[in-house]
């Protein structure tokens, strides 16, 4: 696979300027454009660009790709995207979305966007998809920049950007109603309307997705807990204020269920999340001249995140003394507690080379905690039993303000300033209040040096309060052949920035209104904690180096898009973030290389074929690995998402009022070359109108021709096919 890719990408470097030549005379075509003759970008270096110029790799997925796939989230619409893997993280119950590699359970090097607003958490680092206020049919493109855009949006744009770009109300007008039904406890629906008053238009929007998630192997009914069932309302609201000023503002309100799948232990029931999620948006733009646009764009974000559970604890692991014990010298309590519940007693545990290695003030802490424990015989076997408060409160504070000049036919360049608040309250993670402030300062300047030679150097500059200052660069050259095709030389720095938990945490488990016990205690604490005033750990780095080929060959209804990189990535996180980890380092490395393809092709006016490819070759290199008890597991948590080959192909015929779209999926050497994934969907839509009334039906089926787990052994349907049943209607 390797090779053959490599050789197609020569070939077709090789031939470019051949068929520059060929193809030169010809002129576009309507349905591959989306204004001025020539499609365009907006997200890669905040400017809009044509594709040809564009100093990034960029996927473009348009609504009418959405609509004829037929999938029902977003996350699904990823795997069509090449170098993009899908998985799901039992940790939070989440999708996990990689480009290239990443842990499933922590997503957090991705860059997402809602109309250039942020939906990566505030205080805990991830995206949590089920928990973002957009509906599908309300999207009218998302651009993925596939490779590091730090230089345009900043810290954690680390791997790529994923830019959601929703339809204008104007563009939307009219009432539209979907319903949508079938197996896995799919249950979906749609409620939107759009309308115009004056120089006003605006959206309101109602939504409700619920399923019951895996069943397992063979499961006679669904035994897993991890359904979920969400539903938001949002508005748009955008008014022309001048014929050169427009005023958009957003808001939206959420609320959800999420079921978390965990071995109970000390839990006496499962720890749901209840979810609850509201921001309001605006942004000003105003034209200057033709040559000279501005816009200032706040939003406020709020996520409350209530999990509470009910536990019952043995009461001498809630002893203060031995808190303080384990404050002092963790390593020695977590060796007595393994002996003493595996059953060896106090003696065979406390030998004289373990209490000798003991400080005068952890043997006190010691004997403290055995005179309690062994003041009645029952003290040892005694449980407490409380509630423990999980909950997370976060927000965020937006400002930014961009300014795009066109100084000369050859110069242009798009700069400007933003800060940020995050902030999180929970008592378990933070014992109160965490903030991080962050300055930023941007600059992309577009130069064509040559009308056949564009460059892009651009830069981000970042001041935060909880982490170093930091600088990410890019420089980018694209040789156009012709208007529409080009060859790119891209150079790219990137930086995530640890988040609060990963730097700042102050976590400890608090047993609220516990019952009676030896202790006296009524809000006891589990002795096992960490306290960090600040680990010190770095920016996770990335520097990013890619050739690329894009070409659009109107007559030949044909856009192909091929490049060939090699990411080094060093100072990366990757232990686990939990309780139990106290030590987390920033020393991790990994070198990932390989190609990708996408090719959109209309042979005629009624098919379109969609294909992607991408090989990956990662290589990852553990730093200090003392005190890891699973090093083979940490060295595969990094690719545990990862697959060697990747191929999606899908064609879609539409006739008058029908259309199908067929689709295969494939990839191998996935999850460390221990599982193949490979899938077939088929979707299928039949329309009638009755006046003003379009009334439409479709029916989606997906099998999966291997029936290997996505991440985990527990990650797998009973039934090979998935199906559900969607009717709607406009008017």
């Amino acid at each position: 696979m390797k090779q053959h890719f490599l050789i197609g990408v020569l070939v077709w470097a090789t031939c470019a300027q051949a068929l520059a030549e060929d193809f030169a005379d010809f002129e576009l075509d309507a349905p591959f454009v989306l204004e001025d003759d020539i499609p365009v970008v907006l997200t890669a270096a905040r400017l809009k660009q044509p594709r040809a110029e564009v100093p990034a790799s960029v996927t473009v997925i348009e609504a009418e790709h959405i609509r004829a796939w037929g999938v029902r989230t977003l996350p699904e619409l990823m795997r069509f995207v090449p170098g993009m893997f899908i998985g799901h993280g039992d940790d939070e119950n989440n999708a996990s979305v990689a480009y290239h590699s990443a842990n499933p359970n922590l997503m957090r090097r991705l860059q997402v966007l809602v109309d250039g607003r942020s939906v990566y958490r505030a205080g805990i680092a991830a995206v949590v998809w089920d928990d973002i206020p957009v509906a599908l049919e309300d999207i009218l493109r998302i651009e993925v920049t596939r490779g590091p855009n730090a230089a345009a949006y900043g810290a954690n744009s680390f791997a790529g950007v994923i830019n959601i770009v929703t339809k204008h109300p104007a563009d939307s007008l009219g009432t539209h109603v979907r319903y949508r039904n079938g197996n896995h406890g799919v249950d979906d629906s749609y409620l939107s309307y759009s309308g115009q008053a004056g120089m006003s238009s605006f959206r309101i929007t109602a939504n409700l997705q619920a399923d019951s998630g895996f069943d397992g192997d063979e499961a006679k009914k669904d035994e897993w807990r991890d359904s979920r069932r969400h539903g938001f309302v949002s508005a748009y609201v955008s008014r022309q204020l001048q014929p050169e000023t427009q005023l958009n503002l957003q808001a939206a309100v959420k609320q959800g269920h999420t079921d978390i799948r965990q071995n109970l232990g000390a839990y006496q029931e499962p720890p749901d999340q209840e979810t609850k999620q509201y921001y309001v948006w605006s942004k000003l733009q105003h034209d200057h001249s033709a040559t000279h646009q501005s816009h200032l764009q706040a939003y406020v974000s709020v996520d409350d995140r209530q999990q509470g559970v009910d536990a019952c604890v043995p009461t001498f692991l809630l002893d203060p003394d031995l808190y303080n014990f384990y404050s002092s010298n963790p390593d020695a309590v977590n060796e007595l507690i393994g002996g003493v519940t595996s059953g060896q007693s106090l003696a065979d545990v406390l030998t004289p080379e373990y209490l000798g290695a003991l400080s005068a003030e952890e043997q006190g802490y010691l004997s403290n905690v055995i005179a309690r424990v062994s003041a009645d015989a029952d003290n040892f076997s005694e449980v407490s039993c409380g509630d423990i408060d999980y909950d997370t409160h976060e927000t965020r504070i937006d400002v930014e303000w961009q300014d795009t000049v066109q100084w000369s036919p050859q110069i242009r360049t798009v700069y400007g300033l933003s800060f940020r608040r995050d902030q999180v309250d929970s008592e378990t993670f933070f014992d109160g209040v965490r903030r991080n402030d962050t300055f930023r300062a941007f600059i992309n300047a577009e130069w064509r040096i040559t009308d056949s030679l564009v460059s892009n150097i651009g830069a981000m500059y970042e001041d935060e309060n909880a982490n170093d200052d930091a600088v990410s660069p890019r420089i980018a050259l694209n040789w156009l052949l012709t208007p529409q095709q080009s060859i790119r030389l891209v150079h790219s720095r990137a930086v995530r920035s640890p988040d609060m938990l990963e730097q700042q945490p102050d976590y400890n488990i608090t047993l609220h209104n516990s019952t009676d016990n030896y202790l006296g205690a009524e809000n006891p604490r589990y002795y096992m904690h960490q306290v960090f005033s600040n680990r010190g750990l770095g920016h996770e780095r990335i520097a990013s180096n890619e050739i690329g080929y894009y070409g659009l060959f109107p007559t030949a209804r044909l856009e192909v898009d091929f490049k060939v990189y090699r990411d080094r990535m060093w100072d990366l996180i990757s232990n686990p973030i939990n309780l139990e980890t106290l030590t987390v380092r920033s020393d991790t490395e990994m070198v990932i290389s390989g190609a990708e393809m996408q090719l959109q092709w209309k042979p005629g006016l009624n098919d379109r074929l969609w294909a992607t490819a991408a090989y990956v070759d990662t290589h990852v290199r553990l730093g200090d690995t003392t005190g890891v008890a699973d090093v083979e597991n940490l060295f595969r948590s990094e690719t545990r998402l990862s697959s060697e080959n990747s191929m999606v192909v899908s064609w879609t015929h539409t006739g008058r009022d029908w259309s199908t779209t067929a689709s295969h999926l494939w990839a191998d050497s996935y999850n460390h070359g221990r599982n193949n994934y490979r899938r077939f969907e088929l979707n299928g839509r039949k329309s009638w109108e009755i006046s003003s009334l379009t009334i439409w039906t479709g029916l989606f089926w997906q099998h999966r021709i291997s029936n290997d787990r996505i991440n985990y052994t527990n990650q797998v349907y009973s039934d090979r096919n998935s199906y559900y049943l969607n009717v709607g209607m406009d008017f």
